[in-house]
């Protein structure tokens, strides 16, 4: 008697870069499964951190997809876009749709990335109050930044509030970005590299503003007027931008049973507490072997290495995954820099190595516990930053001197050990 085997049907939720690189893994190793791709946004599949070179009008319609259209249809990858699933059954495996029914799964991927927080003061709901998710949300900015000339308050000095300053300015805005916090990129950054960033921002026009929060938003003819800082001051604007962080988007799973903590709890191979439930990419929180803590890392490189690995195991097998690392590198107005693990470590034990550049605005910052590189700061000079990090990831023992001549050289060297 023949057997006929049963075709599978993966179901993934969120359609960026993890949910995408599943679904191209998932292919590669099953050419015969069903492919279903949920995306709650309106624009096929594309390229998120291009959102602030795409305000600032380098990068054009045509280079924001991650893949044409046809793409989809030969990997014969269904694409269902503006649909939000609302809840998820995994004892009878399903997934609920809004306004759509329930479809069914054997496998299930769950890549919904995050969503902005926004501020909370009096004002906030206003028009002209936006924080930036999506394409659209890229488009409607735009929009907004034609045929005004007043300054665009900026709320938030991390990578997102960084690079929106920046896409801002160059559409010929004035642009004032408010910290909060002491320094720049707060959580990872020390002084020196805040100050590296702001000087690049100074340069390109942007006034930075730390210790400094937007406390209330004043409104006039359905729109902002302005807004009070922290500061006691007013500034007088149209537009507020904010951009203070993301949050896992996980509240549609309230009572399915998966275990949650800021994020999707996964294992090595990416599998949550449910069977054939997995998870990747911005709402998933894996294992970090560097501080021994279960964490979210929120960036593309890492939503689509997670997103390949998780979508093999899916299929039937896939690679070792060594585990979550902080890991990010970006440019602010010509000036790049990386950072990689535990920046601000400090306990006993540790070794501190900087190298400073001043005339060509490099500075390096190299974290070191127990004979291994721990962190990362790299500003103005990147090189070397893979080799770092396959060090961080694999806990190589190394010793200061190696770190040394591998990372430092020409560099002005200061060495602290913490204690």
């Amino acid at each position: 008697m023949e057997e006929w085997e049963t075709v599978k049907r993966y179901v993934i939720v969120g359609g960026g870069p993890a949910g995408v690189s599943a679904a191209t893994a998932i292919r590669a190793k099953d050419g015969e499964g069903e492919i279903l791709l949920f995306d709650r946004d309106q624009d096929l599949p594309y390229y998120r951190t291009e959102l602030d070179t795409y305000i600032g009008g380098s990068t054009s319609d045509a280079e924001m997809p991650l893949h044409p259209t046809t793409y989809y249809q030969e990997q014969r990858i269904i694409v269902r876009l503006r649909t939000v699933v609302t809840k998820l059954q995994p004892t009878e495996r399903w997934v609920e749709l809004e306004g759509a029914g329930r479809v069914p799964y054997d496998v299930l991927l769950l890549a919904p990335g995050s969503f902005p927080l926004t501020v909370n003061c009096p004002g906030a709901q206003v028009s002209g109050v936006t924080t930036m998710r999506t394409w659209e949300d890229a488009r409607g900015l735009i929009r907004r930044l034609t045929g005004a000339d007043r300054s665009v308050v900026v709320v938030g000095g991390g990578v997102l509030g960084l690079i929106l300053a920046e896409g801002i300015r160059q559409r010929g805005r004035p642009v004032v970005l408010l910290e909060r916090e002491p320094r720049l990129w707060a959580p990872v950054l020390d002084e020196t590299a805040s100050e590296l960033i702001q000087q690049a921002l100074a340069q390109a026009g942007i006034e930075v503003s730390l210790g400094e929060e937007v406390i209330e938003i004043h409104g006039a003819n359905g729109g902002v007027a302005g807004v009070r800082t922290s500061k006691g001051r007013h500034i007088d604007t149209e537009l507020v931008v904010v951009a203070i962080g993301v949050r896992p988007d996980i509240g549609f799973l309230q009572g399915s049973g998966i275990r949650t903590d800021r994020g999707i709890l996964i294992d090595h191979e990416f599998r949550t507490n449910v069977r054939e439930v997995f998870a990747a990419g911005d709402a998933a929180q894996g294992y970090d072997p560097v501080s021994g803590l279960f964490r979210v890392a929120t960036n593309w490189s890492n939503a689509i290495e997670q997103g390949k690995l998780a979508g093999a195991f899916m299929a039937g097998g896939g690679d070792e995954y060594r585990g979550v690392i902080l890991s990010n590198s970006e440019s602010f107005c010509g000036l790049r820099v990386t950072v990689l693990g535990l920046t601000q470590l400090s306990s006993p034990g540790t070794v501190v190595l900087s190298g400073r550049d001043q005339a060509k605005g490099i500075y390096r910052k190299l974290v070191l516990r127990q004979d291994k590189l721990v962190g990362a700061i790299l500003a103005g000079n990147t090189s070397g930053e893979g080799m770092m990090r396959r060090l961080i990831v694999e806990g190589k023992p190394t010793s200061t001197t190696e770190v040394k001549s591998k990372f430092l050289t020409g560099l002005v060297i200061e060495e602290t050990l913490c204690s």
